[in-house]
């Protein structure tokens, strides 16, 4: 049970918080933070794709 809150709970949270400090990082001017904000979108990405492919993978069996 713990492991379905981690995936269904914690990972959708996980994926706004990276969305929000991908907004935050992109409205800088220094370059330093541009390229921070495409780190934090591509974890946010990550974190928000996992719960999908989980019940993509459990409807297949």
């Amino acid at each position: 049970m713990a492991a379905l809150g981690f995936v269904f709970i914690t990972l959708p949270c996980l994926a706004i918080v990276s969305f929000t400090c991908f907004a935050a990082c992109r409205a800088q001017k220094h370059k330093t933070f541009k390229m921070l904000a495409y780190a934090c979108l591509a974890f946010g990405l990550a974190c928000a794709l996992v719960p999908v492919g989980v019940v993509a993978w459990v409807a297949s069996l």
